[in-house]
């Protein structure tokens, strides 16, 4: 008896990638399925009820259109669901060889979870789970965004963002991040790449692979979290009871990103980045951070850093030198302020939403990317 053939697996068209350790990595397959034979399936998916019925299929459901990415725990693909003809990012769980007999990945659980539970315009929507014939062909299907921020700002050349736009991008991460907060979960790795862009100019958070719950009083969590560029200086000095503020950080990076259009703080191991943020932002002492000389690596690692901080210097106010973004007074202190070293002065989302940079200056407009 003849194997049953998985229409979206290599098997059924030879589609196969060959990864560096000579392994071979299965993708998905597009399906052609004829949408005039379907009588009233608009009807069936409003009244699908996945808690009776279980997952749609992925193949009745879905036609692929084209790769978008592969990241750590997924590979993403643009696909048309062929009822609504809406199109869709659908994002199939990566299940490593190591992880078959462990079940599920805790990471893409984990991700599930959180974005079930957060509905907020900027982040991104997960519309349902679909499944394949096999345990590990899994999809969550979430609204389509064009590309990453990263991406946008390559492609958007080299003229700076106008500040309303910067504005703008600021307002929306910062009103995302708040939502999570208050629904006490970290995302743990924002960055320009995590954030999803649209041609109409809204932005998403995504990738919630990382993110986790927090709870006070606080317990140990891992401190290897947040893409280097993007980490905290707490987190790097070994700090394992952190919250809220971690993110916060990383969204200043991000702030400082858009308005020079390049990463603000890029090292090149963990010694190399710590010392480009002493650079960036001055050391710390018992004024500005009382609490430096309890964190676990501070008698290993040692700064002596007389320099005057960068920061004044790579972000003029009121200058459009240096090819970036215009930044008023507001703006800059907004800056600081999400970069601030110790963590229990860092600024909060909601504060951060009522600062003086929203309410005065240039208004806020939508941002005009040119997309591919």
């Amino acid at each position: 008896m003849s194997q049953k053939r998985d229409r979206w697996d290599s098997a059924s068209s030879e589609e196969e990638v060959r990864d560096g350790d000579g392994t071979t990595t299965k993708y998905l397959s597009a399906t052609t399925t004829n949408l005039e034979s379907q009588d009233d399936t608009s009807s069936s998916i409003r009244t699908h009820n996945p808690l009776l019925s279980g997952c749609r299929s992925v193949y009745d459901s879905y036609e692929r259109l084209d790769r978008i990415d592969e990241g750590t725990y997924g590979i993403v693909w643009k696909a048309r669901d062929l009822i609504t003809n809406e199109i869709v990012a659908l994002k199939q769980i990566k299940f490593e060889s190591s992880l078959r007999k462990d079940g599920f990945p805790i990471s893409a659980l984990r991700e599930i979870g959180v974005l079930l539970a957060l509905n907020h315009e900027s982040i991104v929507t997960v519309k349902e789970m679909v499944v394949g014939d096999d345990f590990d062909k899994v999809f969550m299907a979430m609204e389509f965004m064009e590309m990453d921020l990263q991406e946008a700002m390559k492609i958007s050349g080299q003229s700076p963002f106008p500040q309303a736009e910067v504005k703008s991008m600021m307002h929306q991460i910062l009103s995302a991040t708040q939502h999570i907060h208050k629904k006490w979960i970290l995302h743990r790795d924002l960055k320009t790449s995590n954030i999803l862009v649209h041609k109409s100019g809204k932005i998403c958070l995504c990738d919630f692979g990382l993110a986790r719950k927090y709870q006070l009083p606080r317990k140990a969590m891992t401190q290897t979290v947040i893409t280097l560029w993007y980490r905290p200086i707490e987190l790097l000095f070994g700090q394992s009871y952190y919250g809220p503020e971690v993110d916060i950080w990383s969204i200043g990076c991000i702030f400082g990103e858009l308005l020079k259009k390049e990463a603000m703080m890029q090292g090149q191991g963990e010694l190399d980045q710590i010392d480009k943020i002493f650079k960036m932002i001055g050391s710390p002492n018992e004024e500005v951070w009382p609490d430096f000389a309890s964190l676990p690596n501070t008698s290993i690692l040692r700064w002596k850093n007389k320099e005057s901080p960068k920061i004044f210097k790579a972000f003029p106010v009121n200058s459009f030198s240096g090819g970036q973004s215009y930044l008023d007074p507001n703006g800059f202190d907004l800056l600081q302020r999400l970069l601030t070293l110790d963590p229990k002065k860092r600024i909060s989302a909601d504060d951060a939403l009522n600062h003086a940079y929203f309410r005065e200056g240039v208004e806020m407009r939508i941002p005009r990317f040119v997309l591919e």
